[in-house]
């Protein structure tokens, strides 16, 4: 019987899974009417819902869109509007597509329903995308119809124009995201970023403004001069120059070139496209500085016009609010919000786990049924039948590991024998058969033991290096013996892969060895190699084919990381990443195929121009188009693509402006969003690549330690080792004296431990330590002097004096100014005649302590410097160098420095894994570089010869292709700057690429490129741009944001390093900390009935709208004014500007009535708040901007009085603009900055930007004393270079002065042309006429440091110090992203401004009655809301149990407290008492300087028998309680109870709050009828 009940099992099982299987296909219920008249029974619907929902309909849609995407990509766009065969066809292929797109829309639409059900079509947001499209298309086709019929009748008057509509066909691209889900997620978490994104678009937009009427009130009108030949409108510039603005008198550029005069009218720079003129071009010109492209450009343009004192701060205050602050806060919403959406897929991820877990348990249950019923069957069959069961029982016990019984085998070897025919054959047979197995089972497991071996696995990694060797070897213009060795090396390297290979999968089996990402890939190699080979025997093929494949044999380097954990989960952390990154690629490539679409639309066949220039950057066909998307990506020479767009619709004027749209917002949506995605999912990845690595070791440390307390100690030594844990509770017993003066901060701080390293940049104040006195040594000093010897003991004592540091301090400063101060040419300058006696104001001394040996370093470089004078020697100018050292002395008396410093170290420390990943894949494609391109970058200045022999001689030349300018040029064979001959110049070079400067020229060069030591031929190997997007894409976007990623990861775990055993978490310690340092606001109210009607007007909420209308008015007024504005335009101006002024006075004097400019003290609590006008930092600047305005508008006046006596002379009026009126002018427009004031989110904004600013001091003196050691370094390398036009060592960018060297190094450190700036510095270069150099030694200048100077450089700033900037951003705007629901900092503010109305006067105490409605005013979290019933809230107040005075009051502190504490949960679990006897420990612990006071507030010792608000409210609801329970009673029995049980247990709440006076009599009231409210009763009530 058994048998059947198993089948009907089986069958139950399949039916509930088919079951299952259909529920979860079931589809939402489709509307009942679809187009209010097709019924579901309707065959036309039902058979469109039967299309829709046939699975391969979805995928014929996706086909006919990737279809439509292809025939986009093939059209080529031409100039006006010509066409050929292609191109017609594909107009006549788009009504097909139209048609496909156009039925399927139909089809859902009758299947869905149109807008009006739940489900319906159009409810859907990527079906309305689709809709869109389609409609437009269809729309397009008829109007195009339509427009032929009017041209016919009008006889060829041009009809519509339809090509605009066409454009909307570039967006079907974008309905693939909608067939594929991984896109969306990655979509989606973009779209939620949004909102905290447009806090920040504000933010930028309104920078822009300010800046932009900045600009164009300090430069309006004044790039409109340039240098032109005499009598002449011939532009006079040097060769390879851009003509430049000029000045007639002033500190501008004078015309230098002889017979060459500076006047106007001139378009300006950029034919008129970059200048300050009015509103809408700055902003432009402004949002492109902000972009860090080509910023350095208008900041010359600018010195040239107006000289260089004073621009440079408009630019690079420009430069670090706008590029390093604001556009980094991008980086931080979009990293937490992708942290929130892994954290939702993960958590998905773990359920579906579990789910799949259960059912596996399931199956396996299902299938040990199934086998037990087989048993049983067996027992019942004849022995003949119940083999096959037998077997199939041996098999399961020999699955699940039992122990078969010996006779069990031999009676299945003998039935085996029985069953064959032949018994004696085929026993010989199978013994030998026997022996092969036994001796192959032998053979390989000896095999896997090589294989697994330590020795084998070196081996290996010798056999890598070698090839490796091999291949780095590889050079341009190499011998014939290495190219032949080489070869050979190649195939016995080979062969040796080969072995391994063969070896591994015979010792592992083919399965298993595939098992393994690593043994695949090398396969891949092994297999490609062995191809290669063959096909360059049968020379089918050139060597160079495949043999870029041979590099990727480099990756097998990547096999180290097998045994060195940290660098293995790193590799597998970067894997995981690729798949996130995978998506999100898809997501760019799409965005930019239909950017690159668009651009086809918009700009194919306009990019061609009346001068002789080649553009390359175009739109002229589909891979051209994608690579100019790209590169606006990347964000190199965007603009001047953007120019050319703009040149191409005529220029600065209405139609071509519009073009700048096209490019911004391609530029905002891949440079800032797209690319920040990446770095925010590499940041996510390596936090739990660090996490990985930390547990690891956590756990290999764990066993050091057992081991070594097994074998070391004795069993008594054991409990010191807890001695970490007991440090934590050694803090109890501190509390000696119960007041300690809270201003006296030294009591606690013996025992104050050092502050770990962390890179979290301290506030200044709790980094001044005190500092040790070291010790003297016990031997003598310099054999001489004892320890007791007087004058070592006095020496001793001096230098560990307080005053003798700073007193070092001071010299180290003086001689760093010194340093700066220095004339890199004139040996003789007086500059440098008091350098020489700084160096001996140093004193030497030494320890063995790094630091001090640095010091020592220091000094004897400057004696030996001092001693040998001649500055001809390079040694000792390399000597003179290293006197830059001297600020590093700072680093050792400074301690906040010191440990900025040591944090710096720490991350360079754990970045050493990510650059050596880094630099093995630079290492490859390097190698792959010169396998392609070496000996090809050569090119003649004669483009028609192509071979050196050739290129000799002269040619002409015509310039800008105007048959009247002639020039005879010699021609010379040329050699690229950067090119790939070998592979160090590989390595750099391609370092430059992935700095994104000068990549595209780099590129389009290598398209060129097609034999070696021949000249190029235009775009001869397209495919070439593939290698250096991959390159771009691995390496820039991907290993350089992981760069970012570690460093901020660091960052943030070294600041919690600090907090490691406190069991509070940031946003906890934060909370606390804020709810201890809060003071109470004063809200003044004054008492004079006048003065109360002035103020209740100035703080109205009318009043403030009519001033955020009145600035906004006035922003409008300051946008609209322009260069060239008529008399009555300036008039009016000047007229409003006037009026404003004056209404913004009477704001402020209205402001100042109102609330006094005084201060007053409060003796009640010792806080001392400013109030009055002054108390409001708003209104100090109000103040200090009204009376700037009142300063411009009196000079103004002044200065229109001047003019007009002036106007006799013959002196251009702009000229005699002076910079003290332009200064004024500023005020006008920092009026918008009050508008900051008035949003909320805004000013959360703000607020975190100055506490970031707070945490930054020490990261700023670090890039600070970077900066000044890098600028001297370049001062004495390259300070003699002359200063050439038409170079990158210009008189605007040199290092002949200090000011100069820095400004040069800050626009290195924006990456602004930064592989120019070397090449430019680098030796072979003309030295400056004044600098002492030989005869014909004129063009030594220069030096080959550059090379390791500028890339340091790059790499230390762009790398490590601008990411702490991040680092320290991402840090204090997480709330940015957090969820809101959970109580933070900024939450808190609120309780202070609602709390100032109960407590006008700052007291810090309000009556406890208040308490509740005060919490009922603020919304949660922080507070309950005005919907919390009066119940729940005295709930919560039981819970916060604040102390309450003996005046019936609480105070400010305590109730904070006590909200953060129930709103976070801070130990509000368990024994109360204990509780807060914790608590009260780690305050202590975290915030040492505490004062008792405050402490015995917040949290009431134990002991101590307080009333608390807690005690009162508990009283209350059990009142409450028993009314009811009196009430239930009255109706249950009928009657009322006897009158003395009522008053024994009850007592109203009137009478209760009305002894107020009485302390001892509220006391013994609270005890009521036999109810004893003690602290555990509370929690029962709670």
């Amino acid at each position: 019987m058994e048998p059947i009940s198993a089948q009907e099992d089986s069958l139950k099982k399949k039916q509930q899974k088919e079951k299952a299987k259909k529920t979860d296909l079931e589809l939402p219920p489709r509307p009942l009417r679809s187009l209010l008249c097709l019924t579901l029974q309707n065959p036309v619907r039902k058979a469109c819902i039967a299309i829709v929902e046939w699975k391969p309909f979805e995928t014929i849609i996706l086909l006919t869109i990737f279809a439509n995407c292809i025939a986009l990509a093939i059209y080529l766009p031409m100039p006006e509007d010509d066409t050929n065969k292609v191109n017609s066809r594909l107009e006549k292929l788009e009504y097909f597509f139209l048609i496909v797109f156009a039925i399927e829309a139909m089809l859902k639409i009758i299947a869905y329903g149109f807008l009006f059900h739940a489900d319906a079509y159009l409810r859907n947001g990527w079906n309305v995308l689709d809709f869109t499209i389609v409609f437009l298309g269809v729309f397009t086709v008829i109007l195009e119809k339509i427009s032929l019929m009017e041209s016919a009748l009008l006889s060829g008057q041009g009809g519509f124009d339809v090509k605009a509509l066409r454009a909307f066909r570039v967006l079907r691209p974008l309905r693939l995201v909608s067939g594929i889900p991984s896109l969306q997620v990655v979509l989606n978490s973009i779209i939620k970023a949004m909102l905290p994104l447009f806090h920040i678009a504000v933010l930028v937009v309104f920078m822009l403004i300010i800046y932009a009427i900045v600009g164009q009130e300090l430069f309006k009108g004044k790039m409109h001069k340039t240098c032109y030949y005499n009598g002449t409108d011939i532009l006079a510039t040097v060769e390879r120059e851009k003509p430049a603005p000029c000045s007639i008198s002033g500190h501008g550029r004078p015309c230098t070139i002889p017979g060459s005069e500076c006047r106007g009218p001139w378009a300006g720079p950029n034919h008129g496209i970059t200048h300050f003129d009015n509103f809408g071009f700055s902003m432009l010109t402004v949002y492109q500085c902000i972009s860090m492209e080509g910023w350095t450009e208008v900041l010359y343009w600018v010195n040239d016009a107006i000289g260089n004192a004073w621009p440079w701060i408009y630019f690079v205050s420009l430069i670090l609010l706008g590029s390093f602050f604001i556009l980094n806060l991008i980086l931080g919403v979009l990293s937490g919000e992708f942290t929130k959406e892994r954290e939702k897929a993960k958590s998905r991820g773990t359920f579906q786990k579990l789910r799949e877990k259960q059912q596996l348990e399931e199956d396996m249950k299902g299938y040990m049924d199934w086998i037990i019923h087989a048993e049983v069957m067996d027992s019942d069959r004849t022995r003949g039948e119940g083999t096959v069961f037998f077997q199939q029982d041996w098999l399961f016990k020999l699955i699940s590991g039992k122990p078969l019984p010996v006779e069990n085998l031999h009676s299945f070897d003998e039935e085996v024998n029985d069953t064959v025919n032949n018994p004696a054959y085929l026993g010989d047979s199978i013994v030998r058969n026997r022996h092969w197995r036994r001796w192959n089972r032998l053979f390989r497991r000896k095999c896997r033991e090589i294989v697994k071996s330590k020795f084998f696995y070196w081996a290996v990694i010798l056999i890598v290096g070698l090839n490796t060797i091999s291949i780095a070897s590889e050079h341009h213009d190499q011998p014939d013996w290495l190219t032949h060795a080489q070869d050979v090396a190649n195939r016995v390297l080979l062969a040796l892969f080969a072995v391994e290979m063969v070896l591994k999968m015979y010792a592992l089996g083919i399965r298993q060895y595939f098992m393994s990402l690593f043994n695949r890939f090398d396969c891949l190699v092994v297999c490609t190699g062995i191809l290669e080979l063959f096909l360059v025997e049968i020379t089918s093929m050139t060597p160079l084919g495949i043999s870029v494949l041979r590099c990727i044999r480099l990756l097998r380097l990547l096999k180290i990381t097998k045994y060195w954990t940290s660098l293995n989960n790193l590799v597998a952390s970067l894997l995981n990443s690729v798949r996130s990154i995978a998506s999100l690629l898809t997501l760019l490539f799409l965005f930019m195929v239909i950017f690159g679409l668009l651009g086809m639309q918009l700009f194919g066949g306009r990019f061609d121009f009346d001068d002789t220039e080649i553009r390359r950057s175009t739109f002229d066909n589909f891979p051209q188009a994608l690579i100019s998307v790209f590169q606006v990506l990347t964000g190199e020479d965007w603009t001047s693509i953007m120019y050319n767009g703009i040149m191409a619709y005529g220029g600065p004027v209405y139609p071509g402006v519009l073009v700048c749209i096209y490019f911004i917002v391609l530029f905002v949506c891949g440079n800032y969003i797209l690319l920040n995605v990446f770095l925010a999912i590499a940041v996510d990845n390596l936090a739990e690549a660090e996490t990985l690595t930390s547990a690891q070791k956590a756990k290999a440390e764990e066993k050091m330690w057992k081991k070594m307390t097994r074998s070391v100690l004795p069993s008594a030594a054991v409990p010191d080792i807890h001695l970490k844990v007991d440090e934590f509770e050694s803090n109890v017993n501190e509390i000696k004296d119960p007041y300690p003066s809270a201003d006296f901060p030294g009591d606690d701080e013996e025992d104050e431990p050092e502050i770990p390293l962390s890179p979290r940049p301290r506030p200044l104040a709790e980094l001044q330590l005190k500092e040790k006195a070291v010790p003297m040594p016990d031997a003598s000093s310099f054999f001489i002097f004892s320890p007791t010897n007087k004058i070592r003991v006095l020496c001793h004592r001096i230098v560990n004096a307080t005053w003798f540091t700073n007193f070092i301090l001071l010299f180290i400063l003086l001689s760093s100014i010194s340093l700066a101060a220095e004339d890199p040419i004139r040996a003789d300058s007086f500059r440098n005649q008091m350098t020489a006696y700084g160096a001996f104001l140093h004193k030497g001394s030494f320890c063995r302590n790094s630091f001090n040996i640095l010091d020592l370093l220091v000094v004897v470089v400057s004696l030996i410097s001092m001693r040998l004078e001649s500055s001809t020697i390079s040694v000792v100018k390399i000597l003179r160098v290293l006197r830059v050292l001297r600020p590093l002395r700072a680093i050792n008396r400074a301690k906040g420095l010191k440990h900025v410093v040591q944090c710096v170290f720490v991350a360079i420390k754990t970045i050493g894994n990510i650059v050596l990943v880094t630099f093995l894949l630079q290492f490859m494609f390097a190698c792959i570089a010169v396998q392609l391109f070496k000996g090809k970058f050569y090119s003649c200045t004669d483009i028609t010869k192509m071979t050196e022999s050739e290129c000799r001689g002269h040619f002409i030349l015509y310039v800008d292709a105007d048959p009247t300018q002639v020039v005879e040029k010699e021609r010379k064979w040329l050699h690229n700057e950067f090119h790939f001959d070998n592979v160090l110049s590989a390595m750099m070079s391609l370092f430059t690429v992935s700095t994104f400067e000068g990549w595209p020229q780099l590129l389009y060069k290598a398209i060129d490129t097609h034999t070696e030591d021949m000249g190029p031929i235009y775009n001869y190997r397209m495919g070439i741009a593939i290698f250096f997007i991959i390159y771009l894409i691995l390496i820039a976007f991907f290993m350089m944001n992981i760069f970012v990623g570690f460093i901020i990861v660091t960052f943030q775990e070294q600041g919690e390093t600090e907090y490691k055993n406190c069991e509070l978490n940031k946003n906890q310690r934060q909370c606390v900390q804020y709810a201890l340092k809060a003071r109470p606001l004063r809200c003044y109210i004054p008492k004079n009935p006048y003065q109360y009607q002035i103020w209740y007007l100035v703080t109205s909420s009318y009043f403030e709208y009519l001033m955020f209308f009145l600035i906004t008015l006035n922003t409008i007024c300051l946008g609209m004014q322009h260069y060239k504005q008529s008399d009555m335009m300036n008039e009016l101006s000047n007229i409003l500007n006037v009026v404003f002024t004056i209404l913004f006075t009477i704001e402020m004097i209205l402001k100042l009535i109102a609330f006094k400019a005084k201060v007053s003290e409060n003796r009640i609590t010792n806080f001392v708040r400013k109030s009055g006008y002054f108390g409001d930092p708003w209104n100090v600047f109000d103040f200090l901007i009204v009376v700037g305005s009142i300063i411009d508008v009196i000079l103004s006046q002044i200065d229109e009085w001047g003019l007009e006596d002036v106007t006799t002379e013959s002196v251009n009026p702009e000229d005699n603009d002076r910079i003290s009126i332009t200064f004024f002018r500023l005020f006008r427009v920092l009026r918008l900055v009050k508008l900051l004031s008035r949003g909320e989110g805004i000013r959360n904004l703000l607020w975190t930007f100055i506490k970031s600013f707070q945490a930054l001091p020490h990261v700023a003196l670090l890039i600070v004393m970077l900066f000044f050691i890098y600028a001297v370094i370049g001062m004495q390398m390259f300070g003699k270079i002359a200063l050439v036009d038409g170079t990158q060592i210009n008189r605007n960018n040199n290092f002949q002065t200090f000011p100069q060297a820095v400004l040069m190094l800050f626009r290195c450190a924006t990456g602004e042309a930064w592989q120019e700036v070397l090449l430019g510095a680098s030796y072979g270069k003309l030295c400056d006429p004044e600098s002492d150099y030989a005869p014909g030694e004129e063009y030594t200048c220069g030096s080959g440091f550059a090379y390791f100077y500028f890339v340091s450089f790059y790499m230390l700033c762009a790398f490590l110090i601008i990411n702490l900037f991040v680092a320290v951003i991402m840090d204090n705007f997480d709330y940015l992203t957090r969820d809101w629901s959970i109580l933070g900092p900024h939450h808190l503010d609120e309780f202070k401004k609602i709390w100032a109305e109960y407590d006008p006067e700052a007291t810090g105490r309000i009556k406890h009655l208040d308490v509740v409605t005060l919490l009922r005013r603020i919304q949660p979290p922080l507070g309950f809301g005005k919907f919390c019933p009066h119940r729940v809230a005295c709930k919560r107040l039981v819970g916060m149990n604040m102390p309450l005075n003996s005046d019936g009051t609480v105070t400010f502190n305590a109730t904070l407290f006590a909200l953060v504490r129930t709103a976070l949960k801070i130990k509000t679990e368990g024994n109360f008492e204990k509780a807060n006897e914790e608590l009260r420990m780690i305050i202590k612990k975290i915030w040492k300087r505490t004062s008792m006071k405050l402490l015995d507030q917040v949290i009431p010792p134990i002991g101590d028998d307080e009333v608390t608000v807690g005690k009162f409210y508990a009283t209350f609801l059990i009142q409450e309680h028993f009314r009811k329970f009196i009430k239930r009673q009255e109706e249950y029995y009928g009657y009322r109870p006897k009158k003395n049980a009522q008053h024994t247990g009850c007592i109203t709440f009137v009478q209760l709050s009305g002894y107020q006076e009485n302390e001892v009599e509220r006391r013994k009231l609270i005890i009521l009828g036999g109810y004893i409210v003690s602290s555990p009763s509370l929690s029962i009530l709670v």
